[in-house]
């Protein structure tokens, strides 16, 4: 009786000294953190922030339907009378209709169609490396973007021998990105704009910009974006042939909305074009009330796995 009565003895010490030990390493475990890099998801809320390319991109065998339209300018001078004339800018607008598809979860690929220039653009954004939390993770997010664009408007001169690869542009962007929190979000994108034809000699073929954007959570589906994407040359040349102002740096802020498998974004920015050719390089609107048009961008996921 007395080796049972010992027996049960050792047996409760034993289970308890297990116990204990197995306590400590799962504590010692929750405080040395995730073992391996997880990553991070939803930086913002669309593949992009509002001009500008995020690093968001589609999944495998989903696309996208995006259409992006955008008014006439707001003309709120005190000088004149052209806003409410143009009813704020309603009465005019252009427009770009574009699919988005992923090929796999790092490379997708588009197509577009633009109103400004009836501009026709292609472009590939692959994904290079993934924001982490972890031991070892990686701090940021980096994409690549591309894109090829072809203007599509009749020769001013019809009797010149005009060549199709004049009509067309290249860009070249980095995307980088971070997740700063669950609220905040900042991309900065390093961007090469180039023009096989531009219409005088002081006008470079190269345009250096760089893209700059945040976005802020304000509630589970709504976000208030700003981006700013200053050139870093092409300030100084002369007004164009066309009699055009000096190109400006493209400015725009507004939010985003989410609805099931729509985002909606409604934005104010001071670009007409739809494309990085042209909010870019060839912006001409001043940041001020008479030049700020409203505009809204709505996109649409489908799924093809099936």
């Amino acid at each position: 009786m007395m080796k049972i009565k010992y027996f049960f003895s050792y047996l409760i010490l034993g289970l308890l000294s297990t116990s204990s030990n197995a306590q400590d390493d799962l504590l010692n475990m929750l405080d040395e953190g995730p073992q391996k890099p997880t990553p991070i998801f939803a930086t913002f809320k669309s593949t992009r922030i509002i001009n500008l390319q995020s690093n968001e991109q589609m999944k495998a065998k989903h696309l996208d339907f995006r259409i992006q339209h955008r008014f006439s300018p707001l003309g709120l001078d005190a000088n004149n009378n052209y806003g409410m004339y143009n009813f704020l800018g309603l009465d005019g607008a252009v427009i770009r209709l574009g699919l988005e598809y992923g090929i796999t979860d790092k490379l997708m690929v588009g197509i577009g169609r633009s109103t400004v220039g009836k501009a026709y653009d292609g472009f590939v954004k692959y994904k290079i490396l993934s924001q982490t939390r972890g031991k070892g993770s990686m701090p940021f997010s980096l994409n690549y973007f591309g894109n090829m664009a072809v203007n599509t408007l009749e020769w001013a001169d019809k009797t010149r021998n005009n060549l199709t690869t004049s009509r067309m542009s290249f860009v070249n962007q980095f995307i980088f990105s971070k997740k700063v929190n669950d609220n905040i979000s900042i991309c900065l994108s390093p961007t090469l704009v180039h023009y096989n034809l531009v219409e005088t000699k002081s006008q470079p073929n190269d345009i250096y910009a760089i893209g700059i954007g945040t976005s802020i959570k304000i509630s589970r589906s709504v976000r208030f974006n700003f981006e700013y994407i200053p050139r870093l040359n092409g300030r100084d040349e002369p007004k164009n042939l066309s009699g055009d102002p000096n190109y400006q740096d493209a400015i725009a802020f507004g939010f985003d909305i989410e609805t099931g498998g729509h985002v909606f974004q409604l934005h104010f920015t001071n670009s007409t074009g739809l494309i990085e050719q042209q909010f870019i390089g060839r912006n001409t609107g001043k940041i001020n009330p008479s030049e700020i048009r409203f505009g809204f961008n709505i996109s649409r996921t489908f799924s093809l796995d099936h």
